[in-house]
């Protein structure tokens, strides 16, 4: 039995060396943590929206596409649900000041075909791929002729001839 001052608490002494493997064993588990738990966060807006946007854009000229084989979608044969379609695009309500320019006349999807940019958000975002710690690179979301997404650097993004864009959210001529 202990009586008052007879009580001493154990005493934990580290060496330098245990600090440091308890400081690379937290590193390692934050950076699994990374890996293993990416989708708590949000990701809503940004390159995920933009990404969004490009896709549905993309989708609404494949069905058209089909509709129309062997022709090149020219916005202004194409009729006022097309036009609807593409000013509102799933996605763009989170890309605010961003804008979703798309090539509108001589367009063509084809899987097989030279993979060409004809959408493409103006603003870079570093929101994807996501990670729990670090942000991914500055990137601007694009659609190919091909009928896939993907991203593109600011540089990237500069060297686009982006003449016979245009904003499909605003009103177009």
């Amino acid at each position: 039995m202990w009586h008052g001052s007879d009580f001493q608490p154990p005493r934990f002494t580290f060496s330098l060396r245990t600090l440091f493997v308890a400081i690379a064993l937290l590193g390692v588990a934050i950076l699994a943590a990374d890996v293993v738990l990416p989708g708590f966060a949000s990701n809503c807006g940004g390159n995920s929206a933009a990404l969004t946007a490009c896709d549905s854009h993309l989708c609404v000229l494949k069905g058209w596409s089909h509709a129309h084989p062997g022709h090149a979608f020219e916005y202004d044969s194409a009729d006022a649900e097309i036009h609807r379609e593409l000013s509102n695009l799933p996605g763009a309500f989170w890309l605010h000041s961003a804008r979703i320019l798309a090539k509108l006349n001589g367009v063509r999807i084809n899987s097989s075909g030279p993979r060409q940019v004809i959408v493409v958000c103006d603003r870079a975002y570093d929101n994807v791929p996501q990670h729990a710690i670090w942000k991914a690179p500055m990137t601007h979301a694009v659609g190919y002729s091909t009928g896939e997404t993907g991203l593109i650097s600011p540089a990237e993004f500069e060297a686009l001839d982006l003449r016979g864009f245009a904003d499909v959210q605003s009103p177009i001529r």
